[in-house]
């Protein structure tokens, strides 16, 4: 990525009673405002530091305020008083934009996948298999075989993983014992964010 920064002027304003002592430009000097502007991919990103001057208009010669005693002050007051150029925030404002919009679109994905899942839970079938956390960094799965009212039947996956477990997501691993849940432990466990997928009926290869 290329960083990298240049000194811009954003404000003059002609001082009246002072020439340039080397041109002899009379009324030519100027206060003078350079901010130090920040760029990416050379793209206005920040406005940095503002220094005050006292230029010539006439040839460009700058000078610190200092060098010219009796106008020190206001010098300094006419860059305080310069307002930074709202377009030198154009790349900070460009990345908020990106940053606010993938923000919103991950929000968005997770809010559609959480009413999936509780569409799932409602309309719960054999053969649906519920992804969830065992515990912290553990996860595993159990196949639900039946339901009964508000209980579900499953086989619990005999392993689990510290990685995903779709991994494990195998006919074979699903012959233990049938066990059951209730369906308001099951939405529990969802609003907690212990289940990480329920999915719809599947069919395992022979």
């Amino acid at each position: 990525m290329v960083h990298g920064y240049y000194s811009k002027l954003i404000s003059k304003q002609q001082i009246s009673q002072l020439k340039y002592p080397k041109c002899d430009a009379e009324y030519d000097m100027q206060f003078e405002t350079f901010c130090k502007i920040h760029h990416m991919l050379f793209i206005p990103f920040v406005a940095g530091k503002k220094t005050p001057y006292i230029g010539c208009g006439k040839c460009g010669t700058h000078y610190y305020p200092t060098a010219f005693p009796a106008f020190e002050q206001q010098a300094i007051e006419f860059a305080k008083q310069t307002k930074k150029r709202w377009y030198h925030f154009s790349g900070l404002m460009l990345l908020s934009i990106f940053v606010i919009g993938a923000v919103t679109l991950v929000y968005k994905g997770s809010q559609e996948n959480k009413k999936r899942m509780d569409n799932n839970l409602a309309a719960i079938q054999p053969n649906c298999v519920i992804f969830y956390h065992k515990a912290e960094d553990v996860n595993t799965s159990m196949l639900v075989s039946r339901v009964v009212a508000d209980t579900v039947f499953v086989h619990e996956n005999s392993r689990s993983t510290n990685g995903s477990a779709y991994q494990i997501d195998d006919s074979d691993n699903y012959k233990g014992p049938e066990t059951f849940f209730m369906k308001s432990e099951l939405k529990k466990w969802l609003a907690e964010g212990k289940i990480n997928d329920i999915t719809e009926p599947q069919t395992y290869a022979e």
